[in-house]
């Protein structure tokens, strides 16, 4: 396994390596930092005001606590908690957890294709149809970024990120 240790000096080499090390948070935070999520909290902060902001503190550790185990679980096995289940549990129950996880993906992406469908109908005032459209293409020459590595996917996202993030500001 790889050491990705940082030592800690403020040199530019440093600097360099620590954000270097930052894309796969930038991929991460796309859970947190969209569209999506902010109109959704800002229309129930409008209508509940302070009432549900227990809501928000325990599912931010609930989402912290996760994130901490699941790291911790790659960095004592090497493999993922999808490996893990494979691993140790009999194939029906795997095939179950496969496909739980396959429905629930394509719920949240089918939420964020639409709301971008959505989104360029709005902006550019196309059907929602060419939206759709336009999303796919949109999807799939990010995807296609990959075959350049991991870097420039890390890159285009963080941008991405940035460009939302200073939408709001």
């Amino acid at each position: 396994m790889t050491n990705y240790r940082v030592e800690s000096s403020s040199g530019r080499a440093a600097r360099k390596m620590r954000l270097a090390l930052m894309g796969p948070a930038f991929i991460a935070a796309i859970g947190y930092i969209d569209p999506g999520n902010f109109a959704t909290n800002i229309q129930a902060g409008a209508s509940f005001g302070y009432q549900l902001l227990w809501v928000v503190v325990w599912a931010n550790l609930m989402a912290m606590l996760i994130q901490i185990l699941s790291a911790k679980l790659g960095i004592a096995t090497g493999k993922n908690l999808a490996e893990q289940i494979r691993d140790h549990y009999p194939r029906p129950v795997v095939w179950f957890y496969w496909v739980q996880a396959e429905i629930i993906a394509m719920a949240t992406d089918l939420a964020e294709f639409i709301g971008a469908a959505i989104g360029f109908k709005l902006i550019l005032g196309v059907s929602v149809l060419q939206g759709a459209v336009l999303t796919g293409i949109a999807t799939f020459l990010i995807l296609m970024l990959q075959r350049r590595g991991q870097k420039p996917l890390e890159k285009v996202i963080g941008g991405l990120l940035l460009f939302v993030a200073a939408a709001y500001i």
